[in-house]
């Protein structure tokens, strides 16, 4: 995430020259750049921010860039990656849905356990792998939770990712080819990877996690398993 940052804020400057034409002196001996469009930069509330301001928001990790042409000129616009009211899902029920992990086995979530752990990810989201990582070594010390990593990553992919770096994830249900949007559209609005949520045996949500870390996940785990002790 942070190299896609670094990338993000090294090509922003260049893509402004994007708007520019380059064409030669009359002698032929010098280069004259004309600009075409003016560029102007907004922030997620659609008011109009300095190109510092710009970098120092998406620095946040907490935003998406977008643009569009206005007439003459380019505006880049921040979007929110999470919308400020995704934890009001808490409490609402998800949909039964019948998935297929990467050996083939047909599953359903909150069918053999008390607790659910949901985790959306993908193959190119580093805290993504670390996290399950984590979560696979610390499962046993969970026994009333399934883990479930759903990936709209394709099976085939999946599989050559787990080969090449020998990952066995054994503990965890590895969800291949599903796009969470469609599976469950009340998150399509959360753009960030990894997020994760808990529910319980009934669908209903317990709790969400969206690019928090491991620490209150644990809590919140820890605090159910007790639960049905």
């Amino acid at each position: 995430m942070k190299k896609l940052l670094v990338l993000l804020l090294f090509f922003i400057p260049f893509g402004l020259f994007a708007q520019e034409s380059v064409t030669r002196s009359e002698d032929g001996k010098s280069l004259i750049v004309q600009p075409k469009k003016h560029v102007a930069f907004f922030d997620a509330d659609s008011v109009r921010i300095s190109m510092k301001m710009f970098n120092d928001s998406l620095a946040t990790l907490k935003y998406i860039i977008s643009s569009r042409n206005v007439e003459d000129t380019t505006a880049f616009l921040l979007t929110r990656k999470i919308p400020k009211n995704y934890r009001e899902c808490i409490g609402e029920k998800l949909p039964d849905l019948e998935i297929e992990d990467l050996a083939g086995n047909k599953l359903m979530v909150g069918e053999n356990k008390n607790i659910s752990l949901i985790v959306f990810w993908s193959i190119y989201c580093s805290p993504c792998i670390k996290e399950l990582k984590i979560l696979d070594a610390l499962s046993e010390e969970y026994p009333e939770t399934d883990i479930f990593a759903i990936t709209g990553n394709s099976r085939d992919t999946v599989r050559s990712f787990m080969q090449k770096h020998n990952f066995k994830w054994e503990n965890i249900h590895l969800i291949p080819d599903c796009s969470y949007e469609e599976k469950y559209p009340i998150f399509s609005d959360i753009q960030v990877i990894p997020f994760s949520v808990i529910v319980d045996r009934n669908l209903v949500i317990k709790d969400i996690f969206v690019a928090e870390g491991m620490r209150r996940m644990l809590t919140v785990l820890d605090s159910l398993n007790e639960e049905y002790e």
